[in-house]
Formats: C-alpha cells, structure tokens, sequence
C-alpha cells in the first residue's frame, strides 16, 4: 500500500482505474498475491467524522467488512482497514501448513445478471478473457482450497495484523478443519480456533462452507448436527472470545431453521452467504480450472446477490421468531452502496463485500460518505 496520501475522496478516474483493476490480480498466482498484494496504488480518503456503532460488545467506526477471502495476510488487512473496512475477516487458516490450488484461481465469469434458485443445477462459462465495464456485472469463480500457512507464521502475521487495525476496527479470524484419517476433524477446528484467538483475534469464525475443497471441510454447513458438534467443540476451546459461524446458501427453509437451532445456543454470528457452487467450464465445455476434482468451483460476485439476500432475510425472520440473540453479517453480490442499503434493508447487523472490494476499494469510503451526507441515493 501506498501513502497514506489522504484524500477528501477517490477522484473519478482513480474509482474508474480501481473497478476495473482489482487489488487482487486474477492473472497471478495465490502466492504471488499473498507475497506481493495488494495491488493498490490509490490516495487513501480522509473519513467523515461521523456516529459509532454497536457491533456485540465491541463500538465500531462502522458495520462495513470484508469476509473471509481477499485478506490473505497483515498487508491486506492494513490496505482495506486504512480504507475504511472496519470489520476484516483474516483469510482462512488450518492447523498445518496447505497448498492452494494451482493457478489459475479466479476466473471471469459471463453472466450479467443474478442467479436464481432455479439456476442453480446449470453449467457456468467462464469468460476469454476482458473486463466487465461495470462493476455491478462482475461475477468470478474462484478455486483456492483454502491453503494456509505454517501455524507460527499465521499466528505472527495474525498479531501483526492486529496491531496495524485503528481503534474502532475488529479483527476476525477464520478457521477450518482439515479432516484427516485418525483426526477427529472437530477437534482439529477447536484446535486452530484456539490457535487464533490466542494469536489475537477479536473474534473467531469458523468456515463450515467453502465449496472448493476435494474433502468434507466443504459441506458441514448443511448438516444440523456435524455443524452442532464443531461449533461446540469450537466454544468450549475458545471460551469468552465470540463465535461466528460461516455458512453457504440453504434453498431450503426448513432445513436452513434446523441449521440454525443447533448451533444458536453458542455461537454470536452468522454469516452468509459464502460463493454458489457450479460447474463451470470454457466456452468449448471443457473444465475452466486444470487438475483434478475442479470442475465445480465456487461463484461470486454479482452473480450470487438474489440468493444471498433471501437468506439474509431468513436468517432475520428466524432470529425475529425464535427469539435469538446473535448478529448476522450479510455477505453476498455487494458490488455497490446500493447493495449496502438493501442488506441492512432486511435486518443484518453488518455487510461485507469480496468480489466488490476487491474491484472497488473505495466502496466502504463511497458509502460513509454518502451517509454522513444524508443516505445517498
């Protein structure tokens, strides 16, 4: 990151440049993102003085994050703190050392408008190549596997971020469990959540979701009680520091209700949606993503708005009817301060955006500032 250069706001041709250049370079490699990123250049904003927010116990200059996902490392975390994210999520780490997927890892993908329920068992075509030119029409597949540094090098570099946050930012951690023969996989969780809240974190998150793993890490999230085993293993580890747990969309709202009942009792948040899964192939049909067991891959983006918005408001109608007390963090298609509103429109305590900041750093500055000036439009 440069600077810090402040700025009454990004000019009009740095918000151009920045949406259409993202902070992530999806023509690199993972570790050559995580040893050189991000990718930004630009002035960093001054902030309106504006109200602070209630976020659990802790009061936070906004209720704006980043899930899970572009934050690979402490240098992330600085650049889109400083630009206004108050909420960043530390990319998901593991209890040993793992690869991620060989490049390519982020694909373009064409589509233009959001997917609906019933668009979910199709096939996806990943662009030639080209940018969208505007932002609200980019969508990406992404293929990581969730790869993870040596536990001392994440625990340092988790510190490290943690230090570089400014009073009023929260740092959260995610966590997986890799499943291993002779490895209770919720042990394996509590253990690496233990790890991160000892390394720092504000608040430990563990992602029951991600779709681009070869193993069982990927779906936990639609089975009530695998779910309800991890989180409790998790909360008994960790103790006072807050639980969040990561979900993936539920079409199903009976199932989705269950989901939530076993692991309400001990977990503080809930946040969704993580990216659809799809097959996603080249315009000839041909897998887009080389190796084996890519063929799906996760979607996000615009793409994935229209889904993750209706489970946001389920989550809110459950936690209205069934009397609980933990936050939602909508996740999901921001792309937009448009987005933004219509999140918190249907109840959720916080938003982030993946995809949206990562072509658009600016988008937290955008909205405050629209706010501090009445409610955009």
């Amino acid at each position: 990151m440069s600077g810090p250069c402040l700025t009454d706001g990004p000019s009009h041709d740095i918000k151009r440049a920045m949406s259409l250049n993202p902070t992530y370079r999806i023509d690199l490699s993972y570790e050559q993102n995580y040893r050189e990123g991000p990718f930004f250049k630009g002035e960093i904003p001054k902030r309106p003085m504006g109200r602070r927010y209630r976020f659990l116990d802790f009061e936070v200059n906004s209720l704006l994050g980043i899930p899970a996902g572009p934050l690979l490392n402490a240098n992330w975390i600085s650049t889109y703190a400083a630009l206004g994210f108050d909420l960043p999520v530390y990319k998901t780490v593991r209890t040993r050392a793992h690869p991620s997927h060989p490049a390519p890892n982020c694909l373009l993908l064409d589509i233009k408008a959001p997917l609906e329920d019933g668009d979910l068992d199709g096939r996806l075509i990943a662009l030639p190549g080209g940018l969208r030119d505007r932002i609200e029409e980019i969508s990406i597949t992404n293929s990581f596997g969730m790869p993870s540094r040596d536990p001392k090098l994440w625990q340092e570099d988790v510190l490290k971020a943690k230090r570089s946050l400014a009073p009023g930012q929260v740092l959260t951690v995610s966590v997986v469990g890799t499943p291993e023969r002779g490895r209770n996989l919720a042990e394996d969780y509590a253990r690496g959540a233990l790890w991160a809240a000892e390394a720092g974190a504000d608040i430990v998150e563990i992602n029951l979701s991600c779709p681009n793993v070869m193993s069982g890490e990927g779906s936990v999230f639609c089975d009530p009680n695998a779910s309800s085993v991890i989180s409790s293993a998790v909360k008994r580890a960790i103790g006072a520091t807050p639980l969040f747990i990561k979900i993936g969309y539920i079409p199903d709202p009976a199932l989705l209700a269950r989901v939530v009942a076993s692991n309400a009792p001990r977990v503080d948040g809930i946040a969704g949606i993580n990216t659809l899964s799809f097959e996603v192939v080249k315009p000839d049909g041909s897998p887009a993503l080389p190796g084996e067991g890519r063929l799906r891959s996760g979607v996000c983006g615009a793409a994935i708005r229209n889904c993750a918005m209706a489970q946001a408001a389920r989550l809110a109608e459950l936690r209205q009817k069934e009397r609980y007390d933990f936050v939602i963090v909508g996740v999901g298609g921001v792309m937009t301060t448009s987005d933004i509103r219509a999140y918190f429109s249907l109840g959720v305590d916080a938003v982030m955006s993946a995809t949206g900041a990562m072509w658009d750093p600016y988008l937290a500055a955008r909205y405050q500032r629209e706010e501090s000036q009445g409610g955009g439009g």
